[in-house]
């Protein structure tokens, strides 16, 4: 049977999903792990982000810009061409989504936690925060706030100070680290803001 090349969003987003930008306490890419006590200092988040940005330069330019993306994306089409053939299959979307799913399971088994369908991993300490959503499109608003000299492309200082941005508004008390209760709060109130925005009239 002849292999059907899979278009769309679909595709896009399994290609883009590893350019997602790195925003501790939520957003695409995953954050530092909290601690036993499920505190998150400024230095993890710091470190974090260097860690993120050194994967996202793939050429290793220090910055990450439409090059690194389109090679991310090529690397990744790659991978979800298991045979080769240059057209990915809808039995090899599966196939890649079947794996997240069980990699996903594993870690969340280690944890200690449980994913529903559909649910992705946002933040630091493990938690889920709803469906996925956004795509290409959201991670490119992403990036245009983090490119903040509008060069077209993120340097380590831009890339760094986002997390921290997101970090320090998170650390409602000032003392330099998020605690449980802190992300949490984060959370709620970026679901209410989400919530108003959708029930707000258009135009």
């Amino acid at each position: 049977m002849k292999k059907t090349l899979i278009a769309g969003a679909a595709l896009a987003a399994m290609l883009t999903g590893s350019m997602a930008i790195a925003q501790p306490g939520g957003g695409k890419m995953r954050g530092p792990d909290a601690n036993q006590d499920g505190v998150i200092t400024e230095a993890e988040v710091r470190g974090h982000a260097r860690e993120r940005f050194a994967k996202m330069d793939v050429n290793n330019d220090g910055k990450i810009d439409k090059a690194d993306r389109e090679a991310r994306q090529a690397e990744r089409f790659k991978k979800l061409d298991t045979d080769g053939n240059g057209q990915i299959s809808q039995a090899e979307m599966t196939a890649a989504r079947e794996a997240r799913e069980a990699k996903r399971g594993e870690r969340m088994a280690q944890r200690g936690t449980e994913a529903k369908p559909g649910e992705t991993r946002g933040g630091p300490g493990g938690k889920w925060r709803g469906k996925r959503g956004g795509g290409g499109e959201g991670m490119q608003r992403g990036m245009m706030r983090m490119d903040t000299n509008k060069d077209g492309a993120i340097s380590l200082a831009e890339f760094e100070a986002a997390a921290v941005e997101r970090f320090k508004r998170q650390d409602t008390n000032n003392d330099g680290q998020v605690t449980k209760a802190e992300r949490d709060a984060a959370r709620e109130a970026m679901k209410q803001r989400w919530q108003e925005k959708r029930a707000a009239p258009e135009g």
